[in-house]
């Protein structure tokens, strides 16, 4: 099976749960990345038949690692990302290898390098040479690939931080850089071997049509079959060059974005028959940076209400009322009576997957996928099982329990098989969604009433517009519009620009659109259900209220039948409005221009002789 590319170092940056179950990060270390950039003649060269407006592939490699650093300030600006250049003249590295030029070095993303990158796309320098900090760097081919790697390899020993994880995306649009030089190829096949021992990634972004991975780089990327290592038996598929700067942009972010698990469990298929997996978290709370901002944070001492003494955590108690008694548990013991059984998976027995419901949702799924290196085999005896689902259409139900501290949760593992797109480019990893089962109280029975049963020509009509409206969703099209206007904003103010990109919602139905496609439809569905006199562009009218309050509302009384002096006689004058106040005192020639209720009332008494 294809390998998914995790992080997979260890229990590095794995998610934790406190007490109460909460999800929270723990922080493992920072993802390094090297944008490793032939600067070779051919990279400066549009192909003969690319479209006018196509830049040639380095200014697109320059491009997309412009884009990266982008979106990692934004979304992960702790990771670390570097710039290196080979294939030129000039030599700039800290082994001191010939042609092979460090632009930047490893370090967070910022401004300042994002702008650097920014005045190389700006540059409009022949082929041969571009300008860098009024620095001219000359362009050649006879750069070694293996030094390259050690260059990068060098730059990443270097780093001081902590880091979980190392990649190297390599940007190239020559097949085959050293087809004179068998040395050169044994050399860099080799090297590339001790990346992988060492732990570093090596991706290869290979761009242009006429690219052919077969005649050097499936060499560096795909192990050779003989090796004795079973976990080097992995198939791998290798992309097709791309050829559009999109497609170039749409794999660079599946490649440098790291998922980090939830946990490692076993997963017991039988007694004595296990395997170790990795819980990934499908789905994410982004917070509101806006809000953020707006928050104060503080911080509480607990007192003791009656010595006023700060407590400490042993000093907690919970307690559970039984029997009208207070039943007192330390914190322990608490977590102790949540503990039912260890952490781990273990398979209870199949189920058709039509049988899974979707109302049967109570929480977002995770994705469950091999571990090789904690239980060897674990690859082959998880693609045994996941194939054989696939074939019999059957969901695995298991007893799940991520962590320790987590709470028991029973799943269903559907299968998942992997899907490539037209560049045999991995789209969906091959797994095991877990979707979380509920338990028996989480079902409600919910009792309508004068309910009103659509017809089966409304539902008909639903059902046409349904059809021709729906698409296939997916999360990364729709962005949180308030969050990129935010982020564009801060944007600007880091790099001084004036003018800002602007932002669209694509959150907002398209009406002409939807109009086009399904107009006919909704026009057949609105006679069906609504009736002739509703217009969808005006706000409906809000109904009378038909209540038992609303109908012994009472009715309001006619001033003239009101006997004021009665009332004022019984005490009740400041029930009266103002108006009938004011009323009855003109009647009887008494000023009441400019006087509040409290001096009408007091007219009224006097009047009557109370």
């Amino acid at each position: 099976m294809d390998e998914w590319k995790f992080d997979g170092t260890g229990d590095e940056g794995e998610e934790g749960e406190d007490e109460n179950g909460e999800s929270s990060w723990d922080f493992g270390g920072r993802t390094a990345s090297i944008f490793l950039i032939d600067t070779a003649k051919e990279m400066f060269e549009a192909p003969s038949d690319a479209p006018e407006d196509e830049e040639p592939p380095f200014k697109r490699a320059v491009r997309a690692a412009h884009a990266t650093l982008m979106r990692k300030v934004v979304s992960s600006d702790h990771d670390l990302s570097a710039v290196v250049l080979f294939n030129t003249k000039e030599t700039k590295n800290p082994i001191d290898f010939a042609h092979v030029y460090v632009l930047q070095e490893l370090e967070r993303p910022g401004a300042e390098k994002i702008l650097m990158l920014e005045k190389l796309l700006e540059s409009n320098r022949p082929s041969a040479m571009f300008l860098h900090s009024y620095v001219l760097i000359i362009l050649c081919s006879d750069a070694s690939l293996q030094d390259a790697l050690r260059v990068c390899q060098s730059v990443f020993s270097k780093c001081t931080s902590r880091l979980a994880g190392q990649s190297i995306l390599l940007f190239t649009c020559r097949d085959n850089p050293h087809a004179a030089d068998d040395q050169k190829q044994r050399q860099a096949r080799q090297k590339a071997k001790d990346l992988k021992e060492a732990g570093i990634v090596l991706e290869i972004l290979h761009m242009g049509k006429t690219f052919d991975v077969n005649k050097f780089y499936k060499d560096l990327i795909i192990p050779d079959e003989d090796e004795d290592d079973e976990d080097s038996q992995e198939k791998i598929t290798l992309a097709d060059p791309t050829s559009r700067f999109e497609e170039l942009m749409e794999r660079m972010r599946r490649l440098d974005h790291k998922q980090r698990t939830t946990g490692r469990v076993m997963f017991t298929l039988a007694p004595g028959v296990e395997m170790s997996v990795g819980v990934y978290t499908a789905v994410s709370h982004i917070i509101n940076f806006i809000e953020l901002h707006n928050t104060m944070t503080f911080k509480t001492f607990p007192n003791s209400q009656d010595t006023g003494e700060l407590l400490m955590p042993s000093d907690y108690v919970k307690y559970q009322v039984y029997g009208g008694k207070s039943i007192k548990f330390t914190l322990d013991e608490a977590r102790s009576i949540n503990k039912v059984y260890d952490p781990g998976m273990k398979l209870l027995g199949f189920k058709p997957i039509s049988s899974l419901k979707p109302y049967y949702h109570v929480k977002p799924a995770n994705f469950i996928y091999p571990d090789e290196k904690s239980v060897k085999g674990s690859n082959k005896m998880f693609a045994a099982l996941l194939d054989r689902c696939l074939a019999r259409k059957m969901a695995a139900i298991v007893r799940l329990i991520a962590r320790q501290g987590s709470s028991v949760s029973y799943a269903a593992l559907i299968p998942q098989q992997e899907e490539l797109d037209d560049k045999n480019s991995q789209i969906t990893p091959p797994g095991f969604i877990a979707c979380h089962l509920p338990f028996a109280d989480d079902f409600r029975k919910i009792q309508l009433k004068n309910l009103v049963r659509a017809t089966t020509d409304q539902v008909d009509a639903a059902k046409a517009v349904i059809k021709k409206l729906h698409f296939k969703y997916a999360p990364e099209n729709f962005d949180d519009p308030v969050l990129q206007t935010h982020w564009r904003n801060i944007e600007a103010l880091a790099l001084n620009r004036l003018h800002l990109e602007p932002v669209t919602d694509y959150t907002l139905p398209n009406n002409e659109l939807i109009s086009k496609k399904a107009g006919t439809l909704l026009k057949t569905f609105q006679d069906l259900v609504y009736p002739n006199s509703y217009d969808p562009s005006h706000p409906v009218k809000k109904q009378p209220a038909t209540s038992s309050a609303a109908a012994a509302k009472k009715v309001k009384p006619d001033p003239a039948s009101i006997d004021v002096e009665t009332m004022a006689k019984a005490g009740k004058a400041d029930k009266l409005t103002v108006d009938i106040l004011k009323g009855w005192l003109q009647e009887r020639g008494v000023k009441v221009s400019g006087k509040k209720k409290a001096q009408l009332v007091q007219d009224v008494l006097d009047e009557v002789g109370q």
